[in-house]
């Protein structure tokens, strides 16, 4: 008896050792400029910057649910901002490595606001409001690149640190009820931190994955899983909008079987425990 109470501490403490070398704890808010945030987050809302001026960078990013994709939805499904700043790959194919290289395909792409960077600070430009803050905040006052940094900056401000799964990885093992802890022991076991690991459980790898959509295999970046429950509908076509119903496809697919109703509800559950605080910046 006393052997196997030894094994299975030594298992338990290597499982705990494997764990925290597979993700990162999310303690604090990143850093960002506030008052260029702000800036950021006007230009974001402003449908004007687009070529016809009737979509902004909030028609797809919705910041009234959650910053996730849930409008304009083509044949991708828009991804979430969370968090995003945190990732070191960026689009739909993971080829871009510069956030605000990113931000700038976006306003720039005729599949976004199909903008031009001469177009963009002539609107700016109209603006006296707009103006006076450029003036304040960058020596040279308005231009693209300048525009692209305020945007940068907002990005950067929606960070949602101090999860429950947070406080679990940073020590508070009272942070996570005894199913959730089971749904994390699954979600390891299962092989899903292959994909989904790091500080934001996904976000920085590539994979191929089918869009049924347009009947073609693709490769595209894997998302991430914080605030997973806020962010339907689910897979890059967004095809599913149940947090459950998206579990139980990805795992009858990846392992080829179908797995028991409890393993997809423990799962679940750890997954709620990825719901981190709410930027401050959404609040004003």
């Amino acid at each position: 008896m006393i052997k196997l109470i030894l094994i299975l501490g030594i298992i338990t403490s290597l499982f705990g050792q494997i764990r925290d070398e597979i993700f990162m704890p999310l303690t604090q808010q990143k850093a960002y400029n506030k008052q260029k945030a702000d800036l950021g987050k006007e230009l974001f809302r402003d449908k004007r910057l687009s070529k016809d001026k009737t979509i902004s960078c909030e028609t797809c990013h919705n910041l009234e649910i959650t910053a996730t994709g849930t409008s304009n939805q083509k044949l991708l499904n828009p991804p979430t901002l969370l968090n995003s700043s945190l990732n070191f790959i960026f689009s739909s194919k993971g080829d871009i490595k510069n956030l605000s290289e990113q931000i700038k395909k976006s306003l720039t792409s005729d599949k976004e606001l199909n903008s031009q960077e001469e177009f963009i600070v002539s609107q700016i430009n109209k603006n006296p409001k707009y103006e006076a803050k450029f003036k304040n905040l960058y020596k040279d006052g308005v231009t693209f690149e300048n525009s692209v940094d305020a945007l940068t900056e907002f990005i950067k401000a929606l960070t949602t640190p101090l999860s429950r799964f947070d406080k679990f990885l940073a020590g508070d093992k009272t942070a996570l009820s005894d199913d959730e802890q089971k749904g994390l022991d699954i979600f390891i076991r299962s092989g899903c931190v292959s994909c989904h690991n790091g500080i934001n459980l996904g976000g920085n790898i590539i994979s191929i994955m089918k869009n049924e959509m347009i009947n073609t295999n693709e490769i595209l970046k894997v998302p991430t899983l914080r605030n997973i429950s806020l962010t339907k509908p689910y897979f890059h076509d967004g095809r599913v909008n149940k947090l459950r119903d998206a579990i139980e496809m990805i795992r009858s697919r990846i392992h080829s079987r179908k797995h028991n109703e409890e393993e997809c509800e423990l799962i679940y559950k750890f997954l709620l425990t990825l719901e981190g605080n709410t930027p401050e910046i959404l609040y004003e």
